[in-house]
């Protein structure tokens, strides 16, 4: 049963599952590509989904979306997408149901991941999906908890500090790939501070901004 169905909403919000399982077991690093950055008018033209098994990047899944409208040239010229790139790409519907059998029920990484999932939700409502409620890590926030001294969070700044090159940077997949890089990156970190489940992690990140 993936964590995208309504009967998973009904477990607790902490995680108990280990850090341990979540390296071994894996996490899916997630990206997406828009025509914008206003999840309430803005459409995923990309998305990128890939699973991190035993610390290593296995198979990427990549989709191009057509998002039945022009693409704004503004926006062309961070990602390189353009409409003759998308005009015989798959529909929002079914780039949504493959996002969801890559998935799972697994933990989902991404750096600034609330913008994806504010557009992964607008989706998914659109076309009656259930919410997306798998635990989420989100690197911005967990460096920020565990290097408060950091002036800057982007993530071109977050993977300098930790040594991390971005290929294909503002690609679904090149961005999606060193998300997941930057979480196995900032391991040693989080087990220095005692973390040992899910749960605790999510907790950390949440705490960023409350005094804690």
């Amino acid at each position: 049963m993936s964590l995208f169905s309504p009967l998973w909403r009904r477990r607790p919000a902490r995680d108990g599952r280990s850090l341990e399982s979540l390296l071994t077991e894996g996490f899916v690093a997630v990206d997406l590509e828009t025509t914008g950055l206003d999840p309430r008018r803005d459409d995923i033209i990309e998305s990128a989904a890939v699973p991190f098994v035993d610390g290593r990047p296995q198979h990427t899944y990549v989709t191009r979306v057509d998002p039945g409208r022009p693409i704004p040239p503004e926006s062309s010229r961070i990602h390189g997408i353009t409409d003759d790139m998308v005009v015989h790409a798959t529909t929002i519907g079914e780039a949504l149901v493959k996002l969801e059998a890559v998935c799972g029920r697994r933990v989902l990484v991404g750096h600034g991941i609330a913008f994806d999932l504010a557009m992964l939700a607008r989706a998914r409502r659109a076309h009656r999906l259930p919410p997306v409620v798998n635990p989420t890590l989100d690197i911005m926030r967990l460096a920020a908890a565990l290097h408060p001294d950091w002036k800057r969070f982007g993530f071109d700044d977050v993977a300098s500090r930790m040594g991390i090159g971005i290929l294909g940077r503002h690609s679904a997949e090149g961005d999606a790939v060193a998300a997941g890089e930057l979480l196995l990156a900032l391991i040693p970190e989080i087990r220095d501070r005692g973390i040992r489940t899910v749960g605790d992690l999510v907790w950390l990140q949440g705490a960023v901004g409350q005094g804690n």
